[in-house]
């Protein structure tokens, strides 16, 4: 049998039989609903993602902008490293319940027109900055740098690493 045969046959038996039809038709609809569930969830990381890297990508720009400015630093490079991603902070309403001589506090969020409602996102940590510039070797050079960084991103003196550009 050639594959046109094969074709045909599994074609005529399709026809001529309900249950196969009805399977069949169950089987696509279920792929379409898969696919189009996984669709969404991908696209949702994707965007929270790129607000994250978008972040990143405008500090650093910002830093070796700023960076590249102190007198003696020549060209500057920055690369930040975070620890995660986005958290956001819902709206919460707390109930205080009173028994047996103990209260407990219970929260639960704040739900407006069936979403929760967000009170703020918080961006992630920074973890560690890597600064390479033309002007690190001048000990002067460097300490400005390193406390612009600290003072700029809010971090300590051991998340920074400040390296000679060749």
């Amino acid at each position: 049998m050639n594959k046109e045969n094969i074709k045909k046959n599994f074609i005529e038996k399709i026809k001529n039989n309900k249950k196969l039809q009805y399977v069949l038709v169950g089987v696509l609809v279920i792929l379409i609903l898969v696919v189009f569930f996984f669709s969404g969830n991908v696209k949702k990381k994707e965007t929270e993602t790129d607000v994250v890297l978008n972040y990143i990508n405008g500090l650093e720009s910002k830093l070796k902008t700023v960076l590249s400015k102190v007198e003696g630093a020549g060209d500057v490079d920055v690369i930040i490293a975070v620890d995660s991603g986005m958290e956001t902070v819902l709206a919460k309403k707390s109930v205080i319940k009173e028994g047996s001589g103990e209260t407990e506090i219970e929260e639960t969020p704040i739900i407006v027109n069936g979403k929760t409602v967000p009170i703020k996102e918080v961006y992630p940590k920074i973890t560690g900055v890597l600064i390479i510039c033309e002007g690190a070797k001048n000990i002067a050079v460097y300490n400005k740098i390193q406390r612009a960084t600290i003072s700029l991103l809010d971090i300590e003196v051991n998340q920074i690493e400040i390296l000679t550009k060749k």
